[in-house]
């Protein structure tokens, strides 16, 4: 495929407001280099997404969102946490327009009308849920849309989980606490800490806490 001849309009990380949530209807198993083809053979900029997931979890960046020069361009497999390194990206191409430029635009390979999401779907949906809003300024109680919810089409389809529990799971997942455990040289357990302002303790073989720093009592409420 041929770059770009003429240069599409720009939309920037800051300018997204919404997220919205659509399947791109197909009935059997397909790549994403599949579906962007498909609309690159009915002349359009390829997928109109901007983040598409395949049925194993998979997660893709379309030419669109990493502004490539080239039409067929995908990322493949690409990590969570480079999702937002991109900060400039093509226009979405999305229905209504006035989605274009300020919408994050997430098609979920299968047809959800007619079959049931699976957990590795779930699984890369909800993290980038949870990535979005550590780098970007909005409130996904307000911002999150099913496409149904903008117009009249069925997408993700009736089976597709439901947008209450989902945004329950995203933010108890986010607010939820990870402790990391470091390896104490001597071999004595390891090294609990919490985040930032919080205390560190030593986990005994025995399974008891010992504070380390003085002058605090207080447990790890996830020990």
């Amino acid at each position: 495929m041929g770059k770009i001849k003429k240069m599409l309009k720009i939309r920037r990380n800051a300018d997204i407001k919404y997220v919205v949530i659509q399947h791109t209807g197909h009935i059997v198993n397909v790549s994403s280099e599949i579906v962007n083809n498909e609309y690159l053979q009915r002349g359009d900029y390829g997928a109109p997404y901007d983040i598409i997931i395949s049925k194993n979890g998979e997660i893709s960046l379309t030419p669109r969102w990493i502004r490539s020069p080239y039409k067929n361009k995908i990322e493949i497999n690409s990590n969570i946490s480079k999702i937002f390194k991109y900060k400039n990206h093509f226009y979405s191409d999305i229905t209504p327009s006035q989605y274009q430029v300020n919408c994050l635009n997430i098609g979920v390979i299968g047809n959800y009308d007619v079959e049931r999401p699976n957990i590795s779907i779930f699984n890369s949906l909800t993290n980038i849920l949870i990535e979005t809003l550590n780098n970007i300024n909005i409130d996904l109680y307000t911002s999150l849309l099913y496409y149904s919810e903008i117009y009249n089409i069925s997408s993700p389809g009736v089976f597709f989980y439901d947008k209450s529990y989902l945004l329950s799971f995203v933010k108890k997942t986010k607010e939820k606490r990870f402790i990391p455990y470091v390896p104490i040289p001597d071999g004595g357990g390891v090294i609990v800490e919490e985040p930032e302002d919080t205390k560190s303790y030593r986990l005994l073989e025995n399974g008891d806490k010992r504070l380390l720093e003085n002058g605090s009592k207080r447990l790890l409420e996830e020990m």
